[in-house]
């Protein structure tokens, strides 16, 4: 009994000196260039999928750092696991974020090849852009809208720049700031700070079709954590936990409205919404 004890509290000792080997941790600084030397086309592997959260954003953070002597600095955020089906599918209990900048963007309307990337997708979102850094200061939706400017059709067009059999979990996903990558978005309907607009969020139609205008996917507002106000409540909360400030013009991104699509090829992808006072607004993108 005494060996044992006397070598379990020596392992103990050791791994705490050396680091338990087993452990998932931040990624390093030489990892993150090799990923985005190599995006969006190299597949990625070696990420644990034993990665926590929090190692998830430390890497995140060395990211983003390194991404905005490219690309300049972050115009706003993503937030993405909004729903049930995302958050089950990817192993995670809460919603995540990452960060976009403008060269992630292509203009309304473009065409853009269907390899720009390793497994490239579609996916059917919304964004709001902020009006004013006193929406770090809302607690209810009606209190938040005062301080939005505008509400978008808004498409991803991520590359899921990681390599086949290798773990693909919400932690994996945040480390490599949310595959965020290429997007479109459509012209914006003023947000009006009034209940009956905010309840319009919630029950408009999102709906994704294609060049023959057959529906891809009908989806309400309300994919979004019931409401689409209710994930920039979210975001304001999570946000003032960890010191970050929203600031006018950030653009949102919210969530998939309902599911991702393979990427095809030869198609006209449009994406409207339906049924908000000011509307309706559509984006569309051209696939080579």
């Amino acid at each position: 009994m005494f060996l044992n004890m006397k070598t379990t509290v020596l392992i103990f000792l050791f791994l705490v000196l050396i680091g338990n080997p087993l452990k998932a941790e931040c990624l390093t600084n030489e990892k993150i260039v090799e990923i985005i030397n190599g995006s969006p086309y190299s597949p990625i592997e070696g990420i644990s999928a034993d990665i926590s959260l929090e190692e998830a954003y430390c890497s995140q953070k060395k990211y983003v750092k390194i991404l905005t002597k490219s690309m300049g600095k972050p115009i706003g955020y993503k937030v993405g696991f909004t729903g049930k089906a995302t958050q089950e599918r990817f192993k995670i209990k809460t919603p995540a974020t990452g960060v976009l900048f403008k060269p992630m963007f292509i203009k309304n309307g473009s065409t853009i090849s269907r390899d720009f990337g390793h497994r490239t997708l579609i996916e059917p979102d919304l964004m709001v852009v902020v009006k004013d850094s006193k929406i770090m200061e809302s607690t209810t939706q009606l209190g938040a809208a005062k301080y939005l400017d505008t509400i978008h059709p808004f498409m991803e067009l991520p590359a899921l720049q990681i390599k086949k059999g290798e773990p693909i979990t919400g932690a994996v996903i945040v480390a490599i700031n949310m595959v965020a990558t290429k997007m479109v978005m459509g012209p914006g309907i003023p947000i009006q700070a009034n209940q009956e607009f905010i309840d319009a969020m919630g029950e408009m139609e999102t709906i994704f079709s294609d060049e023959n205008n057959k529906v891809i996917q009908n989806a309400p507002g309300s994919s979004l954590l019931g409401n689409p106000m209710n994930v920039v409540l979210w975001l304001i909360e999570e946000f003032n936990k960890r010191g970050i400030t929203l600031q006018s013009g950030d653009r949102l991104s919210l969530g998939s409205v309902g599911k991702l699509f393979p990427l095809e090829s030869n198609k006209i992808y449009t994406y409207t919404l339906s049924g908000l006072p000011g509307g309706p607004s559509s984006t569309n993108v051209i696939i080579k």
